[in-house]
């Protein structure tokens, strides 16, 4: 009976230090092989800086990009009037080809009009796709930023 309890003892150390080995292993290997989640690898954040004008910005981290063309913006509260983006990077990528993306940091400029004159604040409905460069892509992601002061 002892020689069978300290089998199972010994199975139970060979397979801890096989999977902590393996999990170190795989760290030292492949460093940045923990993905972000969405929110982490790209923060979205925003300002109002006139009347009818607000900045949308994205924090991109590093190894992480977003497509130009997969920006949406809606909005129940406001008429988006006009979107500026700034000059975007030409990327071959695996997955959609020859693309405009975004590394580090992206501002986007929107001109709104509240739907009601009477209202100032408003919901910005925001839809962004991005990667990893490490060959991995997140589905279309969608925020909802509190607009108020236009």
């Amino acid at each position: 009976m002892a020689f069978r309890a300290s089998s199972k003892i010994i199975i139970l150390l060979i397979i801890l230090c096989i999977t902590a080995f393996s999990v170190h292993a795989q760290k030292e290997i492949f460093p940045d092989s923990d993905l972000l989640d969405v929110e982490e690898a790209f923060a979205i954040d925003h300002i109002v800086i006139g009347p009818n004008e607000a900045i949308v910005r994205w924090e991109i981290s590093e190894n992480y990009y977003l497509y130009k063309d997969k920006f949406v913006f809606s909005s129940k509260d406001f008429f988006i009037d006009q979107i500026q983006f700034p000059p975007a990077v030409m990327k071959y990528d695996e997955f959609f080809g020859l693309s405009e993306v975004y590394y580090n940091v992206v501002e986007t400029t929107l001109m709104l009009t509240p739907k009601n004159k009477a209202k100032t604040k408003g919901v910005l409905e925001v839809s962004f796709q991005g990667c990893w460069g490490g060959g991995v892509c997140y589905p279309p992601t969608k925020s909802s930023l509190n607009i108020s002061g236009l």
